[in-house]
């Protein structure tokens, strides 16, 4: 799908008041070995979020190394233990940035709240399909400070109070 029409998608589930607050963007670097680019988001025009690819590699080759000397593991099979790790942590890729979108703008809003992809469920808290009664009952006591920081946001967009943790 063009970034165009996957941004449109996307952000077209957002409250109303958060629509042209909370941005999602996409770079490419065409001067880059095999194109490589980023994804962001930015809250008032500040990036809240970086998914930079080539960051990532450098992040995951990182944690490869950590995981091959840890656990006494072939890297191919610490490669995937890295990935997982990274995704959970909020350490995305563009491509992973790519498909959490898809994968947010197809899912109910029941499935996002509680995917185990922290970006779908930072997302999730945007969304119009969340009303106030139920964002207000949310919990977030065992969430991440990724949620947390879009809770947050969509609180300040909106005019809500937000509860004292």
């Amino acid at each position: 799908m063009q970034w165009s029409k996957r941004k449109k998608k996307v952000e077209s589930f957002f409250s109303e008041v958060v629509k042209g607050r909370v941005e999602l963007r996409s770079t490419r670097y065409r001067d880059s070995h095999d194109e490589e680019g980023r994804g962001s988001i930015t809250f008032d025009k500040n990036e809240i979020w970086n998914m930079c690819t080539v960051s990532f590699y450098s992040t995951e080759f990182e944690r490869i190394n950590e995981i091959v000397s840890r656990e006494n593991i072939s890297p191919y099979e610490a490669q995937k233990i890295a990935h997982e790790e990274l995704v959970r942590e909020g350490e995305l890729n563009q491509y992973t940035f790519y498909d959490s979108l898809d994968e947010f703008s197809n899912n109910s809003i029941e499935s996002s709240l509680t995917s185990e992809n922290l970006l779908i469920r930072c997302l999730a808290m945007l969304d119009s399909r969340v009303g106030k009664r139920r964002f207000k009952t949310y919990d977030l006591t065992q969430e991440s400070k990724k949620v947390i920081q879009f809770y947050k946001i969509r609180c300040d967009c909106e005019g809500w109070s937000k509860p004292a943790w």
